[in-house]
């Protein structure tokens, strides 16, 4: 089980993944005991809890006792956990409101490109999309861009002159604002860079480093140059480091390969794009944590939010959002993480789910 923790002047935020049973009451119970104080209020915000026990129930009811000045609320139960907390007369004692996707107030909404607004058939943004972009902007929404790709690979899509008002590039590692100005990055850290770069000499494999205005590859060969076609993308330059921040990698490998470099990387995270092109970026990076960036610039909430995403590297995105929505030619995987499910991008997905949300 893992957990999150948010603070601000006034409240401390939980975010528990998983089960909190007990199996894993005593890690909850360690969190809460090393974060948690008499001086914010407690806010749980359940949305990645799956379901609470008896043993998690008490060590709440425990931190009611010695917090009593701090008010608990409950944020995005599911209504498995809602009808334990009613069983056991904790909608009596915090406040406790359940997670209801048609009730969200929606101020930011981030997009992948490649499978979401660029339609894998025809590598261009349908019209009905278009449109909806354009509506959605004008009725005060805010859209953003969270690729996997580089500001440089994006301004050679046929994004047909649509304005964003960010753009998370390299799955959330370089945060550009409205003009490209970049507001925050996260490298990888320079003892890892010192692995992968050896990884780019060996030439093993073919392997890209990005950096923050350049990306080059060790070598180029027909596994890159389909995988690029198959994706609409450019094959990079062939380059040498010269010691400046990496950003990403991308790797043209197969799956075998992808689970040796995921036990190799201490430090890094792995996810796939193509059956034979796969992102490497830092362990605490990722489209989730470019959202973040985001809103902390922009002042918004995270329940503030919609995402739209088709792939793996869209799921941190969907989860963290306060609506997350896969595309209907979106992963299985993806499609069971998220909270709503639209038709595919070639069949209007995106102003379908913006008109079921109310948007347009």
């Amino acid at each position: 089980m893992r957990f999150e923790k948010e603070i601000n002047d006034k409240e401390i935020i939980i975010r528990p993944y998983g089960r909190i049973d007990s199996s894993t009451s005593e890690e909850f119970e360690a969190f809460l005991a090393a974060n948690l104080d008499d001086e914010h209020d407690i806010v749980f915000d359940f949305k990645e809890t799956a379901y609470i026990s008896s043993s998690g129930l008490r060590i709440i009811l425990f931190y009611r006792k010695a917090y009593s000045k701090s008010k608990i609320t409950f944020l995005n139960v599911n209504d498995v956990v809602y009808e334990v907390f009613d069983l056991s007369g904790f909608t009596d004692l915090f406040t406790v409101m359940k997670h209801d996707i048609d009730k969200a107030d929606t101020r930011v909404i981030f997009f992948d490109i490649d499978g979401t607004l660029l339609s894998p058939m025809t590598g261009k943004i349908p019209q009905s999309t278009v449109e909806a972009l354009q509506r959605v902007r004008e009725n005060g929404a805010k859209i953003v861009i969270a690729t996997g790709r580089d500001i440089v690979e994006l301004k050679k899509l046929p994004l047909d002159g649509i304005v964003f008002d960010g753009y998370l590039t390299l799955n959330g590692n370089i945060c550009l604002d409205e003009n490209e100005h970049m507001f925050a990055g996260n490298p990888i850290i320079a003892e890892e860079v010192d692995i992968l770069v050896n990884i780019f000499k060996a030439g093993k494999i073919p392997f890209v480093l990005i950096g923050e205005k350049q990306r080059y590859i060790n070598y180029v060969d027909d596994v890159v140059v389909q995988t690029q076609l198959s994706t609409h993308g450019t094959v990079p330059n062939i380059g040498e480091y010269h010691g400046e921040d990496i950003y990403q990698c991308l790797a043209f490998v197969d799956a075998d390969m992808r689970m040796k470099l995921d036990d190799l990387l201490d430090h890094c995270q792995i996810t796939s794009w193509n059956k034979t092109g796969i992102d490497i970026i830092a362990k605490t990076g990722g489209k989730a944590a470019g959202m973040q960036h985001f809103l902390d610039k922009e002042g918004f909430t995270r329940s503030q939010t919609m995402a739209f995403g088709d792939g793996e590297n869209d799921i941190d995105m969907l989860r963290y959002a306060g609506v997350g929505v896969a595309m209907g030619n979106g992963t299985e995987k993806l499609r069971n993480s998220a909270d709503y499910v639209t038709a595919s991008v070639d069949d209007d997905g995106i102003m379908k789910a913006l008109q079921h949300f109310g948007l347009i």
